[in-house]
């Protein structure tokens, strides 16, 4: 059965009301946890802006800090990205010398952190951690605790 917005509009039966279209608002896991995650992004982007680096821009360095050098395809699986969406990402970095991605041959491609990028990187940690103290202060620490389990149990959830 197709779900594409055409064949919707053949259905039979009572428009729902106004009062259930404002249940979907209230409701919907994927609109609200957008939400939630574009004001709590603008947030870290607010205060990582004297870095010239954005909130997504600092994880995929923090990724890449950690593990030293990633292919491709493990760090999309790591961020959960599409292969474009994670090289749309890279793009800036790499212009801007933050990291290197090299062909691997048949494998695809490995990406490391520069020198530039780990000074970046740790130019950054001071502001990342005003945000983070930031957000844990509005929310509460015991709150972001449990919705930080929380949210990772929703993750692995939806991914099965």
């Amino acid at each position: 059965m197709s779900t594409s917005p055409k064949s919707m509009s053949t259905h039979k039966g009572p428009n729902p009301s106004a009062d259930a279209y404002r249940e979907i608002l209230r409701e919907c896991a994927s609109f609200n946890l957008r939400k939630a995650s574009r004001v709590v992004t603008q947030l870290y982007d607010d205060i990582l802006q004297p870095t010239g680096l954005r909130s997504t821009q600092v994880v995929i360095l923090v990724m890449l800090a950690v593990e030293q050098e990633s292919n491709m395809a493990r760090l999309a699986r790591q961020l959960l990205l599409s292969p474009s969406t994670l090289s749309r990402n890279l793009g800036p970095l790499q212009r801007d010398g933050l990291v290197e991605v090299h062909h691997t041959g048949k494998r695809g491609k490995s990406v490391i952190l520069t020198s530039v990028g780990t000074k970046a990187l740790s130019a950054a940690f001071p502001y990342w951690q005003e945000a983070q103290a930031k957000f844990t202060t509005l929310v509460g620490a015991t709150a972001w605790s449990k919705l930080s389990r929380q949210l990772a149990k929703t993750t692995t959830a939806a991914r099965s």
